[in-house]
């Protein structure tokens, strides 16, 4: 302790000497050297560099204005014995010797930024020791170890001059080098994990031996992958997954090498000891197959149940099986006959394994027992019980002494394998652990999770060593290469991930495509049959082949009701009832808000499959097994019709418009039912395929619908007749969607494409190329300018109708977004969603300047202080987090509530920071010094939001309760509670003069109330949903508000109409807010999206997308440069607000390089993908790489084992000029 006190402060006192250099010194220093191409520069600061040649310098720039002449020379000559002794004091210290990103000097670095972070001076300096790597290279490890602590400190270097500077042995992870020029510059051995290089230079670098936890993707499975197993030789891996299918790859190419496809394929695979020969399960048999030349050689029969486990002894000539009929198999390898069958447990058998020497084997199961077998007599040895639930994996250590067992309890536990006594038991998953494996060398084990984390464990001390975070829904499997330094895991998230063993860092990730997303879904144990979430995705809803349906909190995941016998579910459209259909014959409707069962429609006939409300949520169609219909009140159950017509059991139901004409579709046939009367209006036949889909015109006249043989028809509904066929599809039609004005109609295909078809002539008008999967659904926005598609490959595209091209692939936020947040300024928008992010965005250009990670669960609210410098987050891991706006550093956590945080808001003389909770409480806290100044209590229910009135002296909340309350911010008391809403109040808000107060709540009205007297002066009614924001523009004329029915109301404050409605978002506006200056609305949403309103015109700005799940808050800093945005990414990330501009005609970096193209070889698609937004500061725990718009030319960029990784930055939106000149001239 006392050598590294010691090293902290000689360390300290060397960079100490620069506090006395002027900071125009080491620019003027650095241009000199590189000048005069000094290569010395320890000599040319003590022998040949003039006071004069500094002070030439300082004439010539800008800063000849700040000096007298005698300051100049002043300065010259001060400034360069300093640095000079500096420098000598450094080039044979430690910092110029050593890596200081390793573990090793940790406590070292974080008592030393404590000390330098604020020096302004000792921080220039740290720049120019950067620099001067450029130049000397016996600084080279100094000026390295320096840009590791300046990225450490967060200082800023976007668009910093860093060509030619030499970086070795390092670490530069986050770092943030957005619009740098890094051209000629050369790293070597610098991991470089999640840095900014959007739009950097990145001219003839060269880049070895880098190191970076991402990789490319591969195509591959179509399904979850269930195993990943090495070929001995370490060569191949195999891959075997729920798409029946078995994958070999080569593993330095990470490059299929072939493809076995069987039925009933996929739960388990495994290489013999000589590389030769591949077992896999497949269903009650066992195959195995020659790897060389990809024949099977024989199956292995005699299972009565399917096949959970295979494994080769270690001579390759026995090959065990285990499986669901609870027994194991010993099988002859070379004849295909069974050996031995060995039976004890009482449940089925997950794993076996053969010790090393091929003694023993071992055998896990759902009993919770492990049995020890000698696999010569075929009898059981020992029974080792301890674990309290099903045993998932088992395997022997290296020297064959230890045995580790994994199990859902959730606990890994280590066994003496001559005694049978437990050695230890490994706590550290939360959730079930499906795989445990040693490395070859046995000193590490390695376990993966349900909980999507790998855990590496040292075997002799019993200790994690490290923990791999990542993988997207959880772990499956995994598997150590034969010489230890990689391992490889499979998961949920249908990708192989590769993994180097001694940095602990991901080395490439092999995507498989996933399978399409539909309404099933299969859990693991049992069969989901399906889910739904209700319209304001608080709850959602399952069944299940347990017999059972279950309402659950999205929130918290907490069950809140369930019945018996469920087939489907369905939410009526103002989401407060939920139907479902039974194996009793049976439809029980539930209320969602309370899970309790309303009603039971006893009279139902055998109702099967499918239903459907009405419009205004007052009727249940369900279909009937006897191929009729029923029409059912919901408010009373009763049976008010029953429609017969079908002669074939119904596909589809759907309600016209307006609610009085009900569409089915049976077999090959379409019925027009009168809802009032029970009536059949019409029949359209003509299909000679099922139909699968029925949609109504805006005006309700025609209906267009969609089939199996590939056609989709118009028909007129007044009379019935067929106007047009429509053919084009090469397959099945999924989805057909009206324009809004009916004038086009789309239509998506099991054919992966898109058609527009003219509704008025039946022409096709375009065919919209671009998903790899089927396209299942189709929608136009309210306005008709854009079309959203769906599609089986899990993306979402964006089309312009008119120009028929694609706007964009949405990809951001990965949850909904819950609030949006102006600066005061009006200049920033913060977002906060569901991917427990906030992030911060440019309202004029829409950039995004910043990620905040540090919380834990999602971030609920964002929000500014008032003079723009703090911003607070509040979020579902209990905590209120304070960030300095301009770097990005948590200054603070604020911890006392025992519940999320859903709201903070500052005084407004910011000295205050007011926070609303799910523990009903209210607290106040001094800014300052981070203390809670006081609690309120009074709402019963979670308290939604909070909001001081202009002069900060009353604090008015909104809760669950149905409440609002003032207080009194001084006292702490409350002076008023305003009753009046039937539902939670989710936003509360002040006018300008600080005289009226607006709420908005999930009654769907928002009240306004005169302030001072807290009477009720207005109700505005005209959503259709739950009312999740309110907000008053700057001159307190105009109120917007933003709703679960997708849209943004404008109301007149003085008249209590409705101006106008914004419409564009695909999900609930979750906030909404009024720029200072009162020309821009911002506004939020479920569909993961910001967008940007001009006020004036109404029409959309601009959107904003960045986060990777859903944003839950937005804010402006007041000096408008700054938006800051929160998501359930766990992370807040800070937006420049400049103005964007394009490469080619306003950024000088670019022009000398690009000048030597031809224009035309350029195209302007390229020159705008260059020029897309971009994020420009990102702070997060697990970073990625950015490189959007960075552009190469030439060098090379390889990774520690030889990767060339372009095709990395090329997925990440780096343009590869050479790539795009051979293009254009080809």
């Amino acid at each position: 302790m006392n050598c590294q006190i010691e090293s902290i402060g000689d360390l300290y006192g060397v960079l100490a000497l620069s506090k006395d250099v002027d900071e125009v010194a080491f620019p003027i220093l650095t241009k000199i050297l590189r000048r005069d191409k000094i290569l010395d520069c320890l000599d040319f600061l003590s022998e040949n560099l003039s006071p004069r040649q500094v002070e030439q310098e300082i004439q010539k720039g800008k800063n000849s204005s700040l000096f007298g002449k005698d300051q100049m020379v002043n300065i010259g000559k001060n400034n360069i014995v300093r640095i000079a002794k500096a420098l000598k004091n450094l080039k044979d210290h430690e910092f110029n010797q050593k890596n200081y990103s390793i573990d090793e000097y940790e406590e070292i670095k974080k008592t030393l930024i404590i000390k330098i972070s604020w020096d302004e001076k000792i921080i220039e300096f740290l720049k120019f020791l950067v620099h001067l790597t450029a130049q000397d290279e016996r600084f080279i490890q100094c000026g390295s170890n320096s840009l590791h602590l300046l990225v450490l400190m967060k200082v800023d270097l976007k668009e910093s001059c860093f060509d030619n500077i030499r970086i070795i042995n390092t670490s530069i992870i986050g770092a943030n080098l957005v619009r740098c020029d890094l051209s000629e510059s050369e790293f070597y051995n610098v991991i470089i994990t999640g840095i900014n290089l959007n739009q950097a230079k990145l001219f003839n670098c060269k880049w070895r031996g880098l190191g970076i936890n991402e990789g490319n993707q591969l195509n591959g499975h179509s399904g979850r992958v269930n195993q990943v197993c090495f070929s001995p030789d370490g060569k191949s891996l195999a891959s075997c997954s729920q798409d029946q299918s078995i994958c070999l790859w080569i593993v330095k190419k990470g490059k299929i090498m072939s493809k076995i496809k069987e039925k009933k394929v996929g739960q388990s695979v495994c290489f013999s000891p000589n590389n030769n020969t591949l077992a896999l399960s497949c269903g009650k048999l066992v195959q195995l197959w020659n790897v060389k030349i990809k024949k099977q050689i024989t199956k292995l029969d005699g299972h009565s149940n399917y096949v959970r486990s295979v494994n080769f002894s270690p001579d390759g000539t026995t090959l065990a099986s285990g499986s669901d009929d609870k027994s194991i198999r010993l099988w002859d390898v070379k004849t295909g006959q069974q050996n031995a069958k060995l039976d004890g447990h009482s449940g089925n058998v997950l794993s076996v394994n053969f010790s090393p020497d091929g003694t023993k084997l071992a055998s896990g199961s759902s009993d919770n027992s492990i049995r020890l077998w000698d696999v010569k007599t075929g009898q059981q040895k020992a029974k080792l019980d301890g674990h309290s639930s099903s045993i998932h994996s088992i395997c022997f250590s290296p020297d064959g002494l230890i045995l580790a067992s994994s199990s859902y309890d959730p606990s890994i536990r280590l066994w003496d394998v001559k005694t049978g006594q437990q050695k230890a038991k490994l706590d550290g998953h939360k959730t079930g652990i499906p795989y445990v494996c040693f490395s070859p060398d046995g000193t590490i084990l390695a376990s993966v999770s349900y909980d999507g984390s790998i855990h590496l464990w040292d075997v002799k001390t019993e200790q994690q060593k490290a923990k791999l975070d990542g993988i997207y829904k959880g772990c499956l499997q995994i598997c150590f290469s034969p010489d230890g330094t990689t391992l490889a895991s499979s998961g949920y998230d249908y990708f192989i991930h590769l993994w180097d063993v001694k940095i602990v860092q991901q080395k490439a990730k092999l995507h498989c495509y996933s399978t399409r997303i539909l309404q099933l879904c299969f859990s693991p144990d049992e069969r989901i049959l399906q889910i739904c979430f209700s319209p304001d995705g608080t709850k959602l809803a399952s069944s299940g082949d347990d017999k059972s349906i279950h309402l659950w909190d999205v929130k918290t995941v907490q069950k809140e009701g369930q019945s018996k016998g469920i087939l489907q579910i369905c939410l009526s459209p103002d989401g407060t009832t939920l139907a479902s259909i039974g194996y009793d014959n049976s439809i029980s409707l539930w209320d969602i808000k309370i899970g309790q069962q309303k009603l039971k429609l006893e009279n139902n006939e055998n109702c099967v499959n499918l239903f459907c409300f009405s419009p205004d949520s007052t009727i249940l169609a369900s279909e009937c097994s006897n191929n009729s219909i029923c029409l059912w009140e919901v408010k009373t159950g009763q049976l008010k019709a029953k429609l017969d017509g079908h002669s074939k059991g119904i596909l589809q139901v759907c309600f016209s418009p307006d609610g009085t004409t009900l569409a089915s579709g049976s077999g090959n046939s379409i019925h027009l039912w009168n809802v009032k009367t029970g009536l059949e209006k019409a029949k359209f036949d003509g299909f000679k395929g099922n139909v699968y889909s029925v949609n109504y015109s805006p005006d309700g006249t025609k209906l267009a619908s969609g089939s199996s043989d590939n056609s989709i028809r118009l028909w007129d509904v007044e009379t019935g007749q067929q106007k047009a066929r429509l053919d084009g599809h090469s397959n099945k039609v999924w989805s057909v969607n009206f324009s809004p004005d009916g004038n086009t109609l789309a239509s998506g295909s099991d054919d992966m494409s898109i058609r527009l078809w003219d509704v008025k002539t039946g022409q096709q008008k375009a065919k919209l190329d671009g998903h790899f999967g089927n396209v299942m659904s189709v929608n136009f926005s309210p306005d008709g300018t854009t079309l959203a598609s769906g599609s089986d490959d899990k993306s979402i595209r964006l089309w312009d109708v008119k120009t028929e091209q694609q706007k964009a692939k949405l990809d951001g936020h990965s949850d909904r977004i819950m609030s949006a947040n102006f600066s005061p300024d009006g200049t920033t928008l913060a977002s906060g969603s569901d991917d427990k992010s906030i992030r911060l965005w440019d309202v004029k250009t829409g950039k995004q300047k910043a990620k905040l990670d540090s919380h834990s669960k999602t971030v609920y609210s964002v929000n500014f202080s008032p003079d723009g410098i703090t911003l607070a987050s509040g979020s579902d891991d209990n905590s209120i987090r304070v960030w300095n706006a301009k770097t990005g550093q948590q200054q603070a956590e604020l911890n006392g509530h025992s519940h999320k945080v859903l709201s903070v808001n500052f005084s407004p003389d910011g000295i205050i920071l007011a926070s609303g909770s799910g523990d009903n409480s209210i607290r106040l806290w001094d800014v300052k010094t981070g203390q809670q100044k006081a609690k309120l209590d009074g709402h019963s229910d979670n308290v939604m939001s909070v909001n001081f009135s202009p002069d900060g002296t009353i604090l008015a909340s909104g809760s669950d309760d149905k409440s609002i309350r003032l207080w009194d911010v001084k006292t702490g008391e409350q002076k008023a509670k305003l009753d009046g809403h039937s539902g939670t109040v989710y936003s509360v808000n002040y006018s300008p003069d600080g005289t009226t107060l607006a709420s908005g709540s999930d009654d769907n009205s928002i009240l306004i109330w005169n302030a001072k007297t807290g009477q009720q002066k207005a109700k505005l009614d005209g959503h259709s949903g739950t009312v999740y924001s309110v907000n008053f523009s700057p001159d307190g004329t105009t109120l917007a508000s933003g709703s679960w029915d997708r849209s943004i109301s404008l109301w007149d404050l003085k008249a209590g109409q409705l101006i106008d409605k914004l419409d564009g978002h695909s999900g609930d506006v979750m906030s909404v807010i009024f720029s200072p200056d009162g020309t821009t609305l911002a506004s939020s949403s479920q569909d993961k999206s910001i967008r940007l309103w001009d006020v004036k015109t109404r029409q959309q700005k601009a959107k904003l997308y960045g986060h990777s799940q859903g944003i839950l808050s937005v804010n402006f800093s007041p000096d408008g440069t700054t938006l800051a945005s929160g998501s359930v990414d766990s992370s807040i990330r800070l937006w420049d607000v400049k103005i964007g501009q394009q490469i080619i005609p306003s950024d000088n970096r670019y022009k000398d390089v690009l000048a030597k193209f031809n224009p035309l070889i350029i195209s302007n698609n390229v020159l705008q993908s260059a020029t897309t937004y971009i994020t420009i500061l990102k702070i997060q725990q697990n970073p990625n790489l950015e490189a959007q718009g960075a552009l190469i030319l030439k060098g090379e960029f390889v990774d520690y084992k030889g990767y060339d990784l372009r095709s990395l930055f090329k997925q990440k939106g780096c343009l590869i000029l050479e790539n795009e000149l051979i293009q254009k001239q080809n």
